[in-house]
């Protein structure tokens, strides 16, 4: 089973639980003869991706109890990865979703880490600065890169442990390891997405 995720910027493709990450053109052009489920968030590569006729979008067999109307279907995978936790994507967005006994609860979206440097750099030349090392959340630094990486990590690590409970912490995503630093039990695994995606497979 080949499964591919394809996101805003890149696809990602699953095979024999080892991920490649690469742009949608190369996923086409390397794997257009080969039987693909998928799935895709960018409505540009709609019309391009349901044309191959190898290729099956999951988007309507992905059910996860407790969603709304509008929910990415990348969210979905990610929630039926595990029936409990904190499920946090870091990519160009980040999103937060709860689930409780297999149904979902809700959950946020904030900006991606390269979207906080975008916006701290339209600010003042003096904030456009490189993400550093890790930093200890529990001390105010007292120089400007530090400050500016403080205000994005204390603010995303915040906002999480604020609604996660008791619960697990499951990431993924591009930014996912950065962000799991911050947590001492958080679980980074980039192929949650593609368990959730399997397991609503397997259940047809």
């Amino acid at each position: 089973m080949i499964l591919m995720d394809v996101g805003n910027t890149r696809a990602h493709v699953c095979r024999d639980g080892q991920v490649e990450h690469m742009v949608v053109d190369e996923a086409v052009r390397r794997f257009h003869a080969q039987r693909i489920d998928y799935i895709n968030v960018n409505p540009h590569n709609r019309d391009l991706l349901s044309a191959i006729a190898s290729w099956r979008d999951l988007d309507e067999q992905l059910h996860l109890e407790g969603d709304y109307p509008g929910m990415g279907v990348d969210r979905r995978a990610l929630c039926l990865a595990h029936s409990e936790g904190i499920f946090v994507d870091a990519g160009s967005a980040i999103t937060v979703d709860k689930v409780v006994g297999g149904v979902y609860q809700g959950g946020f979206i904030l900006p991606g880490l390269q979207a906080y440097a975008r916006v701290y750099a339209t600010i003042s030349p003096v904030l456009d600065v490189p993400r550093g090392e890790k930093l200890d959340l529990k001390i105010l630094p007292k120089e400007t890169k530090k400050s500016v990486n403080f205000g994005t990590m204390a603010s995303i690590v915040s906002a999480i442990e604020r609604v996660r409970e008791d619960l697990p912490i499951y990431m993924t995503g591009g930014d996912g390891v950065v962000l799991a630093s911050y947590f001492g039990d958080a679980i980074y695994d980039e192929t949650l997405v593609f368990q959730g995606m399997k397991k609503s497979v397997s259940r047809q």
